[in-house]
């Protein structure tokens, strides 16, 4: 049977619809998956009759599956599904439309600071499938996927050792693997290491920093090829492209050595070593400048680079520029992709045009169907208090999973106070109901979370709580699970409902109100003057509205503080990077206002490095984590610090599920209300642990939450 005639056909779950790329070993189609109604990538690989009824080959072929599936990282391309049927293997999976680094290398050499980025992504893929005991063999261009942002993945691990004793390495030219890509010892069929990934590594770079492989592809004779790759070695790139520097060229040549003992042990060390070669320190982040906020006589912006940042050069590749393109009519459409890093508590809820005004929006005739004939009606608000389940909607909500369902809770992260304490409080309130609930941790990897969700499902989730990370690209996953009729509750307002429920704040007055109690201690104890920062997170437009309150609110207390500037902060890292820099540079401050605590945290490492001390700079955040409050007790440095309603929503969220499963009619937008502002005269008596009781353990199929004795 002819490859193309697997267009239309159905293997397994998956109907075939299109051709889209053909290897020496196997051809990749986009295929839909019936069971879940989403497009593929189903990668057939073609067997001989005495392959195909091997059971050895099975075997094998099911063995190496597992291990690749089992490879969850954000720069690897998921696999969703294997299995052998008649005389094909397959493998579903992820689909991505942004094509092949050798469909981007077409158009020639990548632009230096492109091309380091990108390979970034790359090392740091291939480093974690090594540190799992994975060897690729088979690295190369066509094998590194991208997704329409230009994103890179790793795809194909293992596949030329499934096919190890079905395809002969040198049989009339036919070898397992890409020879122009592959390491001498390999083509001599000797042992191999991850050290012949890491050969395979530096041809990739060579070829996107000089736009062709480092050996001529004129030569139809294989044989040439292997023996100028066995015995001479590539041509130094700076003669394809004079203008890589001798440290550059030195990084490649190096991961080049026909001696393996000669290359980088790791991935990590040569990506080191070529940002060490380029002067480039990717731990770097912009700091911003001030945002004018609001108001009838000062139009708002958003915030942008000082002068003095350095920008990231950019590709003249037509890909890149569509790219690039879209994204600049995502931001003009005002639906800028939320970044996937997650910031200690800020995807609390992205405020709505609704959530600002505090006006609830009508609900309109449009209903939104979902498991158990739960009614969701578009576009109507409702409060947190109308949510709460009666007790007959929690019975019926207890037989919809009894039978071995359970509520699956997709964290952003458990590594901060405020998502811990989340999880813990949605698993209480659910048991409380008598339904379990298990944490499924994303660790703030955008990719991994779409996986989890599709892992969740496959452990028989009946209902799924989702923190998005990266809205964009959990869309089509969403899509899916809408499809399935399971019912969701997003821990966010900003995106589209997939037919569920969406719970949302109002961020900008979280802010002033913070920015209000800042500028009462301007005015009251440093006479209304003062020199502030504002730790920002300018790439996620509810977390600027936020720091948008922030700022009006200082000013409307004390109107002649200075806002010295608005910079990055958010994560630990962030805002110590940042308030770094402004004390290496001289600057003077008495005052930082954080739109969370876990930036201003970071800060503090800095002041008291500085020997800055609590009496000489105040500091105002939001979140009320378990170390802030510790310092607000203490009079160190934090003054105060806003609870933004973390147990309200986890309350909401639980019984909002609840109501779901029980089949009953909801808005669509829950409004969440922020918490208290917390100083050291309402402060709450500290806990003996923060987490005692639960811990968050791995498992057979996810990650569950367990009782610790």
């Amino acid at each position: 049977m002819l490859m193309d005639d697997f267009i239309g056909k159905q293997i397994n779950d998956y109907v075939v619809q299109e051709r889209i790329g053909t290897g020496g070993m196997a051809t990749v189609y986009r295929a839909n998956q019936r069971s879940v109604n989403r497009d593929v990538a189903l990668k057939i690989i073609r067997l001989d009759d005495e392959t195909a009824q091997s059971e050895d080959f099975r075997t094998r072929f099911a063995y190496e599956a597992r291990i690749i599936a089992g490879l969850e990282h954000i720069h690897i391309l998921p696999v969703y599904d294997y299995g052998v049927m008649g005389n094909v293997a397959y493998l579903a999976m992820r689909w991505l439309r942004g094509g092949t680094l050798t469909q981007l290398l077409n158009h020639g050499p990548m632009m230096t600071e492109h091309a380091a980025n990108m390979f970034e992504q790359i090392a740091r893929g291939l480093g974690y499938a090594h540190s799992k005991g994975v060897i690729h063999r088979d690295l190369k261009p066509s094998n590194i996927l991208l997704d329409d942002q230009g994103n890179a993945y790793l795809s194909d691990f293992g596949l030329a050792k499934m096919m190890e004793g079905s395809v002969n390495i040198t049989s009339d030219g036919n070898l397992v693997g890409t020879p122009l890509y592959m390491s001498p010892e390999m083509l001599r069929g000797e042992v191999i290491d991850q050290r012949a990934d890491i050969y395979s590594l530096g041809m990739v770079l060579y070829h996107m920093l000089v736009g062709r492989p480092g050996f001529d592809t004129t030569t139809s004779n294989i044989t040439t090829l292997i023996y100028t790759i066995l015995e001479k070695g590539p041509t130094p790139p700076s003669k394809y492209n004079p203008a890589l520097t001798p440290e550059v060229e030195a990084v490649v040549m190096r991961a080049l050595q026909r001696d393996p003992a000669q290359r980088f042990e790791r991935a990590e060390k040569m990506s080191s070593a070529l940002n060490q070669a380029l002067g480039r320190k990717l731990d770097e982040h912009p700091v911003y400048a001030p945002t004018p906020m609001p108001s009838p006589d000062r139009p708002k912006y958003v915030s942008q680079p000082l002068p003095s940042t350095p920008t990231l050069s950019t590709s003249s590749n037509p890909i890149v520029q569509a790219t690039q393109q879209r994204r600049a009519r995502l931001m003009l459409g005002g639906v800028f992709l939320v970044m996937a890093l997650l910031i200690s508590g800020l995807i609390f809820a992205l405020a709505t045009g609704d959530a600002e005004d505090g006006k609830e929006a009508e609900a309109t005739a449009t209903q939104i169907v979902t498991l158990q004939n739960a009614t969701v009606l578009a576009g109507e608000t409702g409060v947190a208090a109308d949510v709460v389940p009666s007790q007959a909607q929690i019975e019926v909500a207890q037989a919809r999973v009894s039978d071995g369902g359970f509520i699956a809770y997709i964290a952003c992260t458990q590594e901060t106070d405020y998502h811990a304490k989340q999880a813990r409080e949605m698993r209480d309130l659910a048991s409380a109901y008598g339904i379990e609930l298990r944490v499924y941790d994303a660790d703030t990897d955008s990719y991994q979370q779409v996986t989890l969700v599709e892992r969740a499902r496959a452990d028989g989730a009946t209902g799924l709580i989702v923190c998005p990370l990266d809205p964009e690209l959990l869309d089509e996953t969403l899509k899916s699970v809408q499809a399935a009729k399971i019912p969701m509750v997003l821990l966010q307002s900003a995106i589209p409902s997939y037919g569920g429920v969406k719970l949302t704040g109002d961020e900008y007055a979280m802010g002033l109100r913070a920015g209000q109690y800042a500028g009462q201690l301007i005015r009251d104890e440093l006479d209304g003057i003062a020199q502030v920062v504002i730790l920002d997170y300018p790439d996620m437009p509810a977390i600027v509205l936020r720091a948008n309150g922030i700022e009006e609110g200082i000013l409307e207390y004390a109107p002649n503080a200075t806002i010295i500037g608005r910079y990055i902060g958010g994560t630990p890292a962030f805002g110590k990077q940042s308030v770094q820099k402004l004390v290496d540079q001289g600057v003077d401050f008495d005052m930082i206002v954080s739109i969370n605590d876990a930036g201003a945290i970071g800060a503090i490492e800095v002041l008291e490095d500085a020997g800055i001390g609590p009496d000489d700079v105040m500091i105002v955040g939001i979140d009320a984590e378990t170390q802030a409050l510790d310092y607000i007790r203490r009079g160190y440095y934090f003054r105060a610090s806003e609870e933004i309603g973390r147990q309200e929503f986890s309350t909401a969220a639980v019984n909002a599920m609840v109501r779901l499963l029980a089949g009953s009619t909801m808005p669509e937008v829950i409004r969440v209300p922020p918490g208290q502002m917390v100083t050291r005269e309402n402060l709450p008596e500290p806990e003996a642990t923060p987490y005692q009781g639960v811990e968050v353990v791995p498992s057979g199929e996810g990650l569950e939450m367990a009782a610790v004795r």
